[in-house]
């Protein structure tokens, strides 16, 4: 039997890899309809966003960099409703027409049992009233785990082409969001900077990092312009001081130097080009801007920052964590909305480690199915000979690996669907290896 593929235009065609190509598609009414779905949700969640920006800048002291009991408005609760009903929503359709033949085998298995550790978390957590609140969607219930659905979407490889335009129109946004919001910025405080762009520094990260990932034509206004977005953020993390911030952009290069090798490019010019402008730079800047009032702006942050560089604020949180649980309480953990002594307060926002975060509410169970169903993958596609797409995801899902070691937490905000879009793209099987494997 003979299967001959008629090659598609170059416009139509997508990226190639050394797994081989991804087969463009015709759009099906199904397709369009999940396209609309996921814009009007990542629109809803927008809205979203900008409301809670404004009551924390209205809400939050002068003083403080963080206080969970911020006033959100009723246009934050609608925004926020309507962008889980519509991701879910999208990402249960893709679920439905996705064929399982082309996924990652036993995934779907592991995606279950996902969903009842979840249910176990909420079931040791929740009140009946509980259940018939808006509390129902708490970031520690079980909606970020139910809408691991959205992976499905991702999982699609005639997907890519709208998800990546995706990707990059998020990452103009928030960078304009960025630069805007330092312009606004009046005292030049940490409490300031973190109130008016820590949050769209937190979602600019990871559609910077796709963007800084990929591979583009030699020349091409693509690959001078791919690491704008991150350069972006790295200029705004500066201003709130949040070291994370700058172990996230190591850790970007490391990776991004990773995907070279595998993609058998030669980096050492680049990587010399990169160190000659960089001192090129903070020469023109020392000679030509000094004394300027945006330099010493620039100077006093710097002088901040680098005055807290050394600051632990991490120790003392995790001694006090397992003064209070004893370590068989991790087991199956504490359940949604578990609280722990801090400092003599019943702290209910988790730890500055995800990984324990997951364990403190719903334990190992939890733990296991969130590695298999979300880690995993990225790690098993760096061990295969992936294509392109798939290569540049696994790199964000390893980037979410090393930011999880610290406050992150799977959550129901704009800067989580990106990852769930590539872990997408991770659990995908290319068609041409799929029909190999049938013949």
């Amino acid at each position: 039997m003979n299967i001959n593929v008629q090659p598609a235009p170059i416009g139509e065609m997508a990226e190639t890899g050394r797994g081989g190509p991804f087969l463009p598609e015709r759009r099906t009414g199904t397709e369009r309809l999940v396209f609309a779905l996921i814009a009007l949700g990542m629109i809803a969640s927008f809205v979203g966003f900008l409301s809670y920006e404004q009551a924390l800048k209205e809400q939050l002291k002068p003083d403080q960099l963080y206080n969970s009991n911020i006033v959100k408005p009723q246009l934050y609760y609608i925004a926020h409703g309507c962008q889980l009903a519509l991701m879910l929503a999208a990402g249960l359709i893709a679920l439905v027409f996705t064929n399982f033949r082309a996924i990652e085998r036993g995934y779907l298995l592991r995606l279950l049992l996902l969903f009842g550790a979840a249910t176990l978390m909420t079931v040791r957590g929740y009140s009946l009233s509980d259940f018939l609140s808006t509390r129902l969607v708490d970031a520690t219930g079980p909606f970020p785990f139910l809408l691991a659905t959205v992976v499905f979407i991702g999982a699609r490889n005639s997907n890519w082409k709208f998800l990546g335009r995706l990707m990059v129109i998020t990452a103009v946004v928030f960078s304009v969001l960025t630069l805007v919001g330092i312009a606004g910025l009046r005292t030049f405080t940490r409490q300031e900077a973190v109130a008016s762009i820590a949050g769209a520094l937190n979602v600019l990260y990871w559609p910077a990092s796709w963007i800084a990932l990929r591979q583009y034509p030699r020349r091409s206004v693509a690959s001078r312009m791919q690491f704008l977005p991150m350069i972006v953020y790295s200029f705004g993390s500066l201003f709130v001081q949040t070291r994370l911030n700058f172990v996230m952009v190591f850790a970007l290069m490391g990776v991004y130097a990773y995907l070279q090798y595998r993609r058998n490019r030669r980096q050492a010019l680049g990587w010399i080009l990169a160190v000659v402008i960089s001192i090129w730079c903070i020469l023109f800047a020392s000679i030509f801007v000094k004394n300027t009032r945006a330099f010493d702006r620039l100077s006093e942050v710097a002088d901040a920052f680098s005055a807290r560089m050394d600051d632990d604020t991490r120790t003392g949180q995790l001694v006090a964590f397992f003064d209070d649980i004893a370590p068989q309480e991790l087991f199956l953990g504490r359940g949604s909305f578990a609280t722990w002594n801090w400092g003599g307060v019943a702290w209910n926002g988790g730890t500055d480690v995800g990984y324990l975060s997951l364990l403190l509410y719903g334990g190992v169970p939890l733990l296991l199915a969130y590695f298999t169903t979300h880690l995993l993958p990225g790690i098993t596609v760096l061990r295969s000979r992936p294509n392109e797409i798939q290569l540049v995801a696994a790199g964000v899902v390893l980037l979410w690996i090393i930011r999880m070691f610290s406050s992150s937490y799977p959550g129901l905000s704009l800067e989580y669907f990106p990852l769930l879009f590539c872990v997408g793209a991770c659990i995908s099987r290319d068609p041409m290896h799929l029909a190999r494997r049938l013949l």
